[in-house]
């Protein structure tokens, strides 16, 4: 019955002379599966087709290949074509000429009634033809499903979409079925927000969507330009109160993320828009068209990635949305990160990015080669802003090399040469800057933190931080729903026990499950004060009762971004400028 369809389809394409090359997704929920099918114009007697062997902003080699089933092709005469394995991601095809067409399946488990795909692991590209248009139709189960996709739609089609080559198709997931939907608008283009998974709805959804439109508007003002007609978030929620990882593609993201939608979930939201500039538009030329068959080889991931994310620790900071306190515990965390690795002694961030492919037997990963070169770029970051704007006498910074940059690569330009940031650096902050460039990012080494820090009146030291200890430790009971006591310090040992389940606080009961209980817990005794009581209802073997908890006043060492004594008046101003990008 597919195998009709595809024929069909195929002559129809034929009859009309369609320009592009024609996609068809079936979602088949029912059958855990999709079913695609593809029409190639114009095939003179023979066509490869290929699979992806990685997918861009993940640098790892994957198999692709072993996820296509069923695979059929017809030639240009409505018979069957001859189908030759060339190797385990290339389909060889042979027949009468004329309009070509394939037929698979890849398996994909519907999750709580939606079924989400990402480009390169499902669409066969045309070998030689990758910048071809394409046309993608989705065909949904009786219900009409909502669809949520990067692309433009097709003569205003909810079910086709169109993309200028396979790139762009391949570079926006989709979303389909029964996911949450919300929306907002910023400089007259829609965002969508696309949340599946089944903790979903335990969301703040307001909250989130205030985060995305102020990211939104914070991040398209560094870079004044919008480069998308719209833009989608695709969400998938799990329980917990935060954590999120993401992949950024072309006018779209797709990010895991917990239903607390904590302070490093938003991070992780800031960190994926900034990439519609960093990386997807401001690349290396080697990110750009696409090699599908080995991984690219450039050493500006400490760019791409670490600065990226540095942006959006900054951005999240200027925008008010995160206090400074918290961009210098990441500061710190980055910092202690990046030295906890010995081989920074031996790889340079350049290295780490160039020889990305070199790591897990060749097989790459998202990560380096020896040296992270998302915390070290980080840092790096932080050492070229800083740098600058004490050259310029904070004149310039950074950000005027991510616009310098952005200049190189803006309206599909082919992207920019691998020594383009350090060209930038030194023509916005002086010749200096080369030296300086070439020590921290083309050499391995200690990388000039404190002294770099003092520029702008700052230094790392350990301070003694005061706290409340309110005498017992907790964590929130699944099986019984409450939260249980799972330690009792010297002080509330004659109230508490090990086992005890809380069940108010000061009057006020907990409520909720997992993430959300624990939430519950801790903005309870947020506002604990030391030698002023806190009243617990607790049970105890099925006997409730009323304690009281007196907790104290105690410190704890830790390591903080304080101001460095004696700082002078300028080394203030560069500070000032550094966090409100001034």
């Amino acid at each position: 019955m597919l195998r009709t369809a595809v024929f069909a389809w195929a002559a129809l394409s034929s009859a009309v002379v369609w320009a592009e090359i024609g996609y068809v997704v079936k979602a088949m929920p029912d059958d855990r599966k999709l079913a695609i099918t593809i029409t190639i114009p114009n095939v003179q007697g023979s066509v490869d087709l290929q699979m992806p062997n990685w997918a861009p902003g993940a640098y790892i080699l994957t198999d692709n290949w072993r996820r296509v089933q069923d695979f059929k092709a017809g030639d240009g005469g409505g018979k069957d074509a001859e189908v030759e394995k060339v190797n385990d991601y290339t389909w060889r095809l042979k027949g009468a000429p004329g309009s070509f067409s394939v037929s698979y399946s890849i398996a994909l488990d519907p999750v709580d009634g939606v079924m989400h795909y990402s480009g390169p692991s499902t669409y066969l590209y045309v070998v030689d033809r990758k910048t071809e248009a394409c046309r993608l139709k989705i065909e949904t189960p009786e219900a009409k499903w909502p669809i949520a996709v990067g692309l433009n739609e097709a003569g205003g089609k909810k079910d086709e979409f169109v993309a200028p080559d396979y790139d762009v198709l391949a570079d926006n997931p989709v979303t389909m079925g029964a996911f949450l939907l919300d929306t907002y608008t910023f400089g007259g283009k829609t965002h969508y927000i696309a949340y599946r998974g089944a903790a979903k709805s335990q969301v703040d959804r307001e909250r989130v969507k205030k985060a995305c439109l102020d990211i939104t508007k914070t991040q398209t003002e560094f870079w004044k330009s919008q480069p998308y007609d719209k833009y989608v978030w695709h969400f998938a929620v799990r329980e917990g109160a935060d954590g999120a990882g993401g992949l950024e593609h072309l006018s779209s993201t797709a990010i895991s993320m917990a239903a607390g939608a904590g302070p490093g979930v938003i991070s992780v939201f800031s960190h994926e828009f900034f990439h519609l500039w960093n990386v997807k538009r401001v690349r290396s030329k080697p990110l750009g068209p696409f090699d599908y068959t080995k991984l690219p080889k450039t050493g500006a991931l400490w760019w791409l990635e670490g600065v990226t994310d540095y942006y959006a620790a900054l951005l999240l900071q200027r925008s008010a949305w995160d206090p400074v306190d918290l961009f210098y515990r990441e500061l710190v965390q980055q910092v202690a990160t990046t030295r906890a690795n010995p081989r920074r002694l031996e790889v340079s961030p350049y290295d780490a990015s160039f020889r990305v492919g070199e790591a897990a037997n060749g097989r790459g990963n998202s990560s380096g080669f020896g040296v992270n070169y998302y915390n070290t770029g980080w840092v790096c970051g932080l050492l070229l802003d800083l740098e600058i704007r004490a050259q310029t006498d904070g004149k310039a910074s950074l950000d005027d090399v991510c616009r310098a940059l952005w200049e190189i690569c803006k309206d599909n330009q082919p992207g920019f040469e691998e020594d383009a940031i350090r060209q930038s650096c030194v023509k916005i902050g002086g010749e200096k800057l080369g030296d300086f460039y070439d020590r921290i990012i083309m050499k391995p080494g200690e990388l000039p933190i404190e002294e770099t820090l003092a520029k702008v009146g700052l230094q790392m030291a350990e301070v003694d931080e005061p706290t409340v200890e309110v005498g017992f430790a907790w964590v929130a009971d699944r099986e019984q729903n409450r939260i249980r006591v799972r330690r009792v310090d010297d002080s509330a040992k004659e109230v508490l026990k090990e086992g005890d389940l809380i069940l108010a606080v000061d009057g006020k009961g907990l409520e909720g499950t997992g993430f959300r209980l624990n939430g519950a817990m801790t903005n309870a005794l947020r506002g604990a004060k030391a030698g002023t009581g806190i009243k617990l209802k607790i049970d105890r073997g099925g006997q409730t009762s009323e304690v009281t908890v007196t907790p104290s006043a105690g410190t704890r060492k830790a390591r903080r971004v304080v101001p460095l004594s004696g700082a002078s008046a300028d080394q203030v101003r560069l500070r000032e400028g550094w966090l409100k990008g001034k």
